[in-house]
Parts: C-alpha cells; structure tokens; sequence
C-alpha cells in the first residue's frame, strides 16, 4: 500500500511543477524532521533503499518517523488548493539528496526510459493496469523501475510533451495515441491472461 502511495504522489508531480510555493505554505518540522527531509526519505524508500538506514539517517526510530509520516501525509492530504505543498513534496521526492541526505551516498537514476516510445509503453501499461485493477507497482517492478525512478523519468517526459505542445499542438495527440496504443496491447494482453 505504501508504494502505490508513493507511486500516487509521485504522479502528482508531474502536475504540479509549475505551482508557486511560499515557504510559510510548508508544515512545521515534526521530530525535528523537515517536510522535505520527509519528501526526500520517501523519494530514497521508493528507490529501494533500506528503510531502517534512511530513517536512520533522520536520527529516528521507527516510532517517530511513523509520527512524522502520518504528520506530513495529513498535511499533504488537507492542503486542499495549496498546490505549493505538492510541488514542494515533489521536487523534494525527486531529489532525495536534500537536508541531512545531502551528506550521505547520493541516489541518480539510470535513464531507463530513453526514448518517448519507452515511456509511453510504460504509461500504457500502468493505464491497462488501473483499469484491470492490477498492482502498479507489479507493472514498474515488470519494467525494472522503482516508483522514485518512474517519477523522475515520468516528470522528465511530461516536460518534454509540454514543450512539443507549445510548439505544435498536434504532438499531444500522436503522444496520446501511442500510450493509447499501448494501452489497448496491455488490455489485450492482460485480459488473455
């Protein structure tokens, strides 16, 4: 549950990177853990890193940073038209080296998803997966993608699709059409199963 969670919000970024945020938008420190330490540890745990060792990190125990994770995903939950917190949580998600991280080994992706293509059979797969109520981390886990991946590299491409757009607006449709395409191979596919 916790990983479609953070797949979830991860997948709001996406959406929110244009938002304005002022920084008395963001909730207090809790355990004397910042929001975005808080954004950046959970960035580190959907990349698979060691729980213990990134809670660790934070000079917590697994008590207290449940406290602080049931403190700022409540706050991310009642934050309501505050879009500020979101982009906050997701640049901070997305760059898990922030705060007391910064001091640790630093965490880059691979570039998995190379090509426009690769991310729109991706997309098209999550898609065929929500509407057949299949696991969407089962489907990055098929792709070799952690959630922190695929929301770096899924942000990547909603930026480049954005730009493409601006320029020529019949590219949101032939990018629409190929995650659609694919889409439909995966119902198809799945449904076989």
């Amino acid at each position: 549950m916790r990983t479609i969670k953070l797949l979830g919000l991860s997948l709001l970024l996406s959406a929110s990177l244009a938002l304005p945020v002022l920084a008395e938008t963001l909730p207090a420190p809790v355990n004397g853990v910042t929001f975005e330490e808080w954004a950046s540890a959970n960035g580190r745990i959907a990349n698979n890193q060691d729980k213990a060792k990134v809670i660790a990190v934070l000079g917590l125990n697994n008590a207290a940073y449940e406290a602080v994770d049931v403190a700022f995903t409540e706050a991310l939950k009642t934050s309501g038209s505050n879009g500020g917190i979101m982009r906050v949580f997701g640049e901070a998600f997305g760059d898990p080296n922030r705060g007391r991280f910064a001091a640790t080994e630093q965490v880059d992706i691979e570039g998995k998803l190379a090509t426009l293509d690769d991310y729109a059979r991706v997309q098209g797969h999550l898609q065929a997966a929500t509407q057949l109520k299949i696991d969407p981390a089962a489907v990055l886990e098929e792709h070799n993608l952690t959630p922190y991946e695929y929301s770096q590299e899924a942000g990547r491409w909603v930026r480049v699709i954005a730009m493409e757009a601006k320029k020529d607006s019949s590219n949101t449709i032939k990018y629409n059409a190929a995650i659609q395409r694919y889409q439909q191979e995966y119902l198809d596919k799945l449904s076989k199963k």
